[in-house]
């Protein structure tokens, strides 16, 4: 590369963690060393392998950044610098400083990649702090699960309906109940002790349905969540919540928000979009639109 790569103690706050490739024009890349699996939980063999391209664990939304990057290097001195998300094996998304130099043939064209990508994960939750603490501050609706606390941010909460009759549909995971008529509208409902796979429970006169709106991949939906029982609304300081707990690589911790302490219970906040996230759910959401509609 005509400029080295800094060291790890170079960047600030970084995780002492990189790795050596060389990627090809297929997309696939060879890593040099074991400490790619310690470091996103795939090991060297799976890319060396080609059964997996780095561009498949790339964070979605920053694909194009990272392709402009290249582009931009491509075009000038064949050397470039990007930042980008990868998402782990375990689920865990980390930030990557990546440093490269492409190699072009007597023709021109791209023969190879040689670069170092290094862990900025730290850092970068450092930069963002105050913006997360900001964006984290605010009401909470709290409910429980087998005697367990949980909450949602309160400007995800349509409304709380007591227990309505549902209709099974075939063929739609286990967690999900039915669909329920609120008022015309055909809503899927969404069993919270099945996602969760805790124990099951008879319903009891504490039983509800918090109806939430979701973020699906082209509008707003909206899904019923069966708990146990609901409390209060709780104002919750952002610099009180602290991040997930990281159980290991074969534990999604995604769906959890952050970790506070509400009046001496630790609750568990829920990201509910991530929550949602199951296979089928949004196809039968736009159907029972679309049924709504007709």
């Amino acid at each position: 590369m005509s400029e080295c790569a800094p060291s790890c103690d170079q960047v600030p706050g970084a995780v002492v963690q990189n790795a050596a490739y060389k990627g090809y024009a297929d997309g696939s890349v060879e890593f040099f060393g074991d400490q790619i699996e310690i470091l996103t939980g795939y090991s060297r063999h799976d890319f060396n392998s080609r059964r997996l391209r780095w561009l498949d664990i790339m964070h979605s939304d920053d694909r194009d950044a990272a392709k402009k990057a290249f582009m931009s290097g491509l075009k000038g001195d064949k050397t470039y610098t990007r930042q980008y998300r990868v998402v782990t094996k375990s689920g865990q998304t980390l930030w990557i400083q990546e440093w490269g130099q492409i190699i072009c043939d007597a023709e021109g064209k791209i023969d190879s990649v040689i670069g170092v990508i290094l862990d900025i994960t730290a850092q970068k939750l450092a930069e963002e702090q105050p913006l997360r603490i900001q964006q984290r501050t605010g009401k909470y609706l709290l409910f429980s699960l087998n005697a367990i606390q949980y909450g949602i941010p309160i400007e995800r909460i349509q409304e709380i309906v007591r227990l309505l009759p549902m209709t099974p549909v075939p063929g739609t995971p286990a967690h999900v109940r039915g669909m329920m008529n609120l008022r015309g509208k055909v809503i899927p409902v969404v069993d919270l002790r099945r996602r969760f796979m805790l124990p099951e429970a008879e319903c009891s006169q504490e039983t509800c349905i918090i109806v939430v709106e979701v973020l699906g991949t082209t509008a707003p939906m909206l899904f019923g969540l069966l708990v146990d029982a609901v409390s209060e609304v709780q104002h919750i300081r952002g610099e009180d919540i602290d991040e997930p707990p990281q159980f290991g690589m074969n534990v999604d911790v995604r769906w959890i928000l952050g970790m506070a302490p509400v009046k001496k219970t630790l609750t568990t906040l829920l990201d509910i979009d991530q929550v949602l996230r199951i296979e089928g759910l949004e196809a039968l959401n736009k159907e029972t639109i679309g049924n709504e509609k007709s």
